[in-house]
């Protein structure tokens, strides 16, 4: 019998066993060992398998575990370093308490019969402008026109009221500005909140600030202020 290469073996069998299920595609050390083993007890004992053929083959085998292990190693690696930064996030986000940030947010807290400031920033001159703001249903509750807003940060107050004239119940609400320039032409707007941080809450590992009765999450704040 003339003597079988290791990928000989292993094409043989991928190909028997074409179509069928099987619980990995990924060939494991044992496996190769096993297969190197069928091999040299299968080889021809006239043509036994050449010195250079036996090393390679064994260092197909070493470079084989070495990658396991390596892969091993990486995955609790990235594990460890994302537990050690969800752990440093959570610590600092306490430490927050009391301060003044200001964060990327598009929603505002409310309490009934009070009103909110919706703040913005333009990135130029605003020639008219509509902000919408919906409630936690994604219902519209009310619209607000602008006009003549000038670039950079921009603040509009909302007295707290729907289109008809009542308050609107205390809760989150969201809100979008669409800006148009002298030609028609959208203006681009980056919305932020600022404001002193109340409490902190986890949720499912995740640190949140409540911040004027609303929770912002803490990746999205870009500035403290000591206080």
């Amino acid at each position: 019998m003339d003597a079988q290469s290791i990928s000989s073996i292993l094409n043989s069998a991928s190909s028997s066993t074409t179509g069928a299920t099987t619980s990995s595609d990924t060939l494991g050390k044992d496996e190769f060992l096993k297969l190197l083993i069928s091999q040299l007890q299968n080889q021809d004992p006239l043509e036994p398998m050449k010195d250079q053929e036996y090393v390679a083959q064994l260092a197909q085998f070493s470079s084989l575990e070495q990658l396991q292990i390596m892969n091993t190693t990486l995955t609790q690696n990235a594990q460890y370093s994302a537990l050690l930064s969800q752990t440093i996030n959570n610590t600092m986000a306490t430490s927050l308490i009391g301060k003044e940030i200001t964060a990327d947010c598009n929603s505002v807290g409310v309490t009934s019969g009070s009103g909110a400031d919706i703040t913005f920033k333009s990135g130029g001159f605003a020639v008219s402008g509509i902000i919408t703001i919906t409630d936690a249903n994604g219902t519209i509750v009310r619209s607000l026109d602008v006009s003549n807003l000038q670039s950079g940060s921009n603040s509009v107050h909302w007295n707290g009221k729907d289109d008809l004239g009542n308050d609107v119940a205390s809760g989150d609400y969201t809100y979008q500005v669409d800006l148009k320039d002298t030609d028609g032409t959208a203006v681009t707007v980056s919305n932020y909140r600022t404001g002193t941080v109340d409490s902190v809450k986890y949720v499912d590992g995740q640190a949140y600030l409540l911040v004027d009765g609303a929770y912002i999450p803490l990746a999205q704040v870009r500035e403290v202020k000591a206080g």
